[in-house]
């Protein structure tokens, strides 16, 4: 199959080798395996899954104290709760109504991001919790800097906000990071590669993502001795944080100059390529600031531009056979996998 496999047997006549070559050719053989073994791994994925693992297991030792199985249910309903998956429930009904590309209820899309749902809720939810406590843990050695000070003047709804908008330009950040490194962006391509873009995408994402968005904490930690941010804000903000994803064509007019809409979203998930525009969660703020904002027209008769990675780089849905379990593994295994399918 390979030249450099086959090329030596095939130039050692029989009965001239000495005792010792096949032993050597073996290794030989076992090297080049491994070597291309290698080519095949793209090892900076690996470094983020070790870090990953190493905050987990920092969170798991700290929330031992605390119960974890609390925590992690208070993660769930902070994250994947009732008002959480009924924001969603709506959406999606609003979508099969006022649709910005008609599909399906049951498009290909739709089925996989479900399946991306369910894993959500089921076992990322847990990771995003104890990396998250791991990565406190570290964050708590530089409070005498980093926490702002007891200032009882000033009211707690004053920092909650703050902390709002710190989370949201901390997000911002990742998210401009994933785009610009290319070993993050192996993980965010996954949430990227969704051509039929609804609600339910925000929930495609590659597990070892939330890595990169650790960042967010910073804020909440440093409004600590002030305030502490209620979890219902942090419910709400994720629903206005999932609703871009949304399929219709809303851009909230006005507002829309401050809020993301599903239409300003759409075009950061067009399918042109890895783009780094459009990268806000709720707040257009800090693309505008750094003149990454790029605004969709007025028109309401305007062609819904397409979504998804051109040349498919990682398998989809769309293509083939549907077998939803089969290609969410390999769409999750595929940023391991070497850097040169990125181009296929």
């Amino acid at each position: 199959m390979y030249a450099d496999e086959t090329s030596p047997a095939m130039s050692a006549p029989s009965g001239v080798a000495s005792s010792g070559e096949p032993g050597a050719k073996r290794a030989g053989l076992r090297t080049a395996r491994m070597a291309r073994m290698s080519r095949r791994i793209y090892l900076p994925t690996l470094v983020i899954t070790a870090i990953a693992a190493w905050l987990s297991w920092r969170g798991w030792i700290l929330l031992s104290q605390y119960g974890i199985a609390q925590s992690i249910s208070a993660g769930r309903y902070e994250l994947a709760g009732p008002l959480v998956l009924g924001f969603v429930f709506v959406v999606t009904v609003i979508e099969q109504i006022w649709p910005a590309q008609r599909r399906p209820l049951l498009a290909r899309g739709h089925l996989l991001d479900v399946c991306y749902l369910l894993f959500y809720a089921l076992l990322v939810i847990p990771l995003i919790v104890l990396i998250g406590a791991g990565f406190s843990t570290y964050l708590a050695k530089l409070e005498p800097w980093l926490v702002l000070p007891r200032m009882p003047s000033i009211p707690s709804w004053c920092f909650v906000a703050v902390a709002v908008l710190g989370i949201d330009a901390m997000d911002w950040l990742a998210h401009l990071i994933n785009h610009k490194i290319t070993m993050f962006w192996r993980f965010h391509a996954v949430h990227h590669s969704q051509e039929e873009l609804s609600i339910l995408t925000t929930y495609r994402a590659h597990p070892l993502v939330h890595v990169s968005f650790l960042v967010s904490a910073i804020p909440i930690l440093a409004v600590e001795s002030n305030a502490t941010t209620p979890a219902v804000v942090l419910t709400v903000y994720a629903c206005l944080g999932a609703l871009p994803h949304a399929n219709v064509r809303w851009t909230y007019g006005m507002v829309g100059r401050l809020f993301i809409s599903p239409a300003y979203h759409r075009i950061h998930h067009r399918a042109t390529g890895r783009l780094d525009i459009n990268l806000g969660t709720v707040f257009t703020i800090w693309d505008a600031l750094s003149r990454r904002a790029v605004f969709p027209a007025k028109s309401a008769g305007q062609a819904v531009s397409a979504t998804g990675l051109a040349g498919r780089p990682i398998p989809v849905e769309q293509a083939g056979r549907l077998r939803l379990w089969r290609t969410m593994l390999i769409q999750l295994t595929e940023p391991f996998t070497s850097i040169r399918t990125e181009s296929r």
